[in-house]
């Protein structure tokens, strides 16, 4: 058997450390709910260099209706009615809410999962949330023009009584 010289200084694991894998898997996480949206992404990704597949797995994700929740929330003061709203302000997914102090309901539209925002506030607010109904649309053409007009009009807006 032939041994290999290395140059002093470099151990063999060094050296083989420094050659390129044959085949690198890359993984990338988007957020897609749609096949129309999964064939775009495919399409796109194999149109770039060296790339051999583009496999696009979206069975994970949930998608979520459009949704009114009202709920049942101690608000003691002003102040707790401003931190709900700074609350509701930061959730991306909430489009519109409502915040009414004298008879401590907070109502909120938008694409969500009606429980991970009844939690999220819950949590946040250190305070117990009764979810007392929803609404789910599923999204037709009449429910969506009439959801339209009703944020343009008042686009993400507060009212304390």
């Amino acid at each position: 058997m032939k041994s290999r010289s290395l140059s002093p200084g470099t151990s063999l694991a060094s050296a083989e450390s420094l050659s390129m894998p044959l085949l690198q898997e890359v993984v990338l996480s988007a957020d897609i709910s749609c096949s129309d949206c999964q064939k775009r992404l495919s399409e796109m990704m194999s149109k770039m260099g060296e790339i051999e597949s583009v496999v696009v797995n979206a069975s994970e994700k949930r998608v979520t209706l459009y949704c009114c929740m009202v709920m049942r929330l101690n608000i003691d003061c002003d102040a707790c009615c401003r931190k709900v709203r700074r609350i509701l302000l930061n959730m991306k997914v909430i489009e519109t809410h409502l915040v009414e102090k004298q008879q401590c309901k907070v109502s909120v539209c938008g694409r969500f999962v009606p429980a991970d925002v009844a939690i999220k506030l819950g949590k946040k607010m250190n305070r117990r949330v009764e979810v007392m109904e929803i609404q789910e649309s599923d999204g037709s053409n009449e429910q969506m023009e009439q959801r339209a007009m009703i944020t343009t009009s008042r686009p993400h807006q507060l009212y304390c009584y």
